[in-house]
């Protein structure tokens, strides 16, 4: 009877095996343009595709060719959710810019002897600075590069401790997948 037991238990333990190497959140992402930092393996941000990944190591296939990376090597884990134009954050940004310089105008136009001032109302000033701050923006943006759109790789965990040493403290980084 212990022996049917212990078959059963070894024939659940290896048909479970790919169940539970299914929950790796890495594995989601092959095929997909994939960002490693990993300062022992490059001292630059590596971006390919991401081939395979296992246990202990991730495959990366870049333009120089394929890269096998330890997942102990790995800091950071990025994927691309594609490219994107950043036309409102460019656009934000202009009238952001502009509004401040309208409020200069404003500022530096109120001089009581000018007869014709440049901007009677501050707000007035601001508001059409913002306005065709916002409008070079925008088209800054649409005529743009597109850049690609980094999402961290969810349940990659790093996190870093303090312990103390004999001769002060050492610090350790620790990851978990």
């Amino acid at each position: 009877m212990r022996s049917v037991r212990a078959a059963a238990v070894a024939v659940l333990s290896l048909l479970a095996g790919p169940f539970a190497w299914a929950q790796d959140p890495v594995v989601k992402y092959v095929g997909s343009l994939v960002r490693v930092t990993a300062p022992s393996v490059s001292p630059k941000r590596l971006v390919g595709t991401l081939a395979g990944a296992n246990e202990s190591f991730l495959r990366l296939s870049t333009s120089a060719g394929v890269n096998v990376i330890p997942r102990d090597a790995v800091q950071k884990l990025q994927w691309s959710r594609g490219l994107h134009k950043p036309v409102l954050t460019r656009a934000l940004e202009f009238a952001v810019v502009g509004g401040a310089f309208g409020l200069a105008v404003a500022f530096a136009a109120n001089d009581p002897n000018e007869k014709d001032a440049a901007c009677h109302n501050r707000l007035t000033c601001v508001g059409v600075g913002a306005g065709a701050g916002a409008v070079i923006g925008l088209v800054a943006g649409a005529v743009a590069q597109p850049q690609h759109d980094w999402a961290d790789v969810p349940g990659v965990k790093v996190r870093v401790a303090l312990r103390p040493r004999p001769r002060g403290a050492g610090a350790s980084m620790v990851m978990s997948w």
